[in-house]
């Protein structure tokens, strides 16, 4: 089951949504008009305001989707195009596609293997499996022909943090931040290769991806470590960056955006502007200081 938004708008459908067959790219999407907003919707305030609990959002999106309901927003329609498009991308994990490089039953034996890892009961563990999966996505959005190693090197690049991070970060406290992620990057590579073997994955593929996933951290190399680095960083922003600045605070964020910032290419740095991000977040991103209020 996937994730459906339901877009309640006010005001003259007209063309401000001939855009409408684009958004169903990103998620299902009903268009009607609202006379009034039913309980329970979420209005364009809401979804805007710098103090939204983003972290209660997605467990209402996983309760949605559970019970086959649809996300109901509220928005007048000069803005619903733009809302629904980040609002589908924060829940694109919850309709993941795949490509014919990944349509096969190997690929969900991969995924099983990834999913029986995480205990959900643990909050950090289940943002790294909703990254995981983000990231995954972002790699087909940017590359709907993403091969396979790139595509599990993208899925299982963090896979490290559920060793060493499942109770509490612990990054901020690096001497050498840049040694710190070098070594979980090939610590993960040596997890990763676990995973794949118990998956039954083929060894010439079990060592791609595990060489990309050894060497994600570093900027630069060649087009695959650019594209598992883009949608790693579009992950951050798109869907981890609030709980990581109420996690760490101001400064440590900030440090983050800009590490994020200089691994990624200027294709990905193109899709910022139209992410749902905190306002500190944005501007450090962006040098906006409007936050996420213009959408």
């Amino acid at each position: 089951m996937a994730l459906c938004l339901e877009l309640l708008v006010t005001g003259d459908l007209g063309p401000a949504l001939d855009g409408r067959d684009d958004l169903a790219k990103l998620a299902g999407v009903t268009i009607r008009i609202a006379d009034e907003a039913p309980a329970g919707a979420l209005t364009r305030a809401a979804w805007q305001d710098d103090g939204f609990d983003f972290w209660a959002f997605d467990r209402h999106l996983d309760d949605l989707v559970a019970r086959g309901e649809p996300l109901r927003v509220v928005t007048p329609v000069a803005d619903a195009a733009a809302i629904a498009r980040q609002i589908a991308t924060r829940g694109q994990r919850l309709a993941p596609r795949r490509n014919r490089a990944t349509a096969g039953a190997w690929f969900d034996r991969v995924l099983d293997e990834h999913r029986a890892l995480h205990d959900l009961d643990k909050p950090l563990v289940r943002a790294d499996l909703d990254h995981a999966i983000d990231a995954w996505q972002w790699s087909l959005r940017l590359d709907p022909g993403a091969p396979r190693a790139v595509q599990l090197a993208a899925l299982l690049h963090d896979i490290e943090r559920l060793a060493s991070e499942p109770d509490a970060r612990i990054e901020h406290l690096a001497a050498d931040y840049q040694a710190f992620k070098d070594a979980h990057a090939c610590a993960g590579a040596r997890i990763a290769r676990a995973l794949l073997s118990r998956a039954g994955v083929g060894r010439t593929l079990a060592d791609e991806a595990c060489a990309l996933i050894a060497v994600h951290e570093r900027s630069g190399g060649g087009p695959a470590v650019r594209a598992i680095n883009d949608a790693d960083a579009l992950s951050f922003f798109s869907l981890n960056s609030p709980g990581y600045l109420a996690y760490f605070g101001a400064s440590q964020t900030a440090a983050k955006v800009a590490y994020t910032l200089a691994r990624m290419s200027e294709t990905a740095r193109c899709e910022l502007p139209a992410l749902r991000m905190p306002r500190l977040v944005r501007t450090e991103a962006l040098g906006s200081p409007h936050g996420d209020h213009r959408a």
